[in-house]
């Protein structure tokens, strides 16, 4: 049997995330925002609306599982060189980011031209770096207008 407050406070987690990727989704230059997990299964997150994917969801679940193993490989080095901050992968059509917090990832694709440093501050303001739990209260942090 299930602890309840251990279900509690993953449902709670799982809300967390997914308001963060409905914000970060509100931003025009933003395709998709997903978390997944450290075994690279989506836990939260989807497309803008609107937004049709360049891909199938089978090659998706390919992103998702290669995205959590080049973050776990790259911790690797964190003692020498110092944690991720993010990763930047640059394609022909979209730009991809992966934002590491915690044991999750949080997974970002925005159009070609979008402003990246702009975009990974904006997302990790809501994600609140400092304790990686809260969402800053009633703080507006949209930034659709310089995006």
């Amino acid at each position: 049997m299930a602890n309840t407050s251990t279900t509690s406070n993953i449902s709670s987690q799982i809300l967390m995330f997914q308001n963060i990727c409905d914000k970060v989704c509100a931003e025009p230059k933003i395709r998709f925002c997903g978390v997944i997990n450290g075994m690279g299964r989506l836990v939260a997150g989807g497309f803008r609306d609107g937004i049709k994917p360049l891909d199938n969801e089978e090659e998706r679940k390919m992103w998702y599982m290669q995205s959590a193993l080049e973050m776990s490989m790259k911790k690797e080095f964190g003692n020498n060189l110092g944690n991720i901050d993010h990763i930047v992968t640059y394609r022909g059509n979209v730009t991809l980011v992966n934002i590491p917090i915690r044991n999750h990832v949080v997974l970002l694709s925005t159009e070609r031209n979008a402003d990246i440093i702009q975009i990974v501050e904006y997302t990790k303001e809501l994600i609140d770096f400092n304790n990686n739990t809260t969402i800053p209260e009633e703080k507006d942090l949209l930034v659709s207008e310089s995006i």
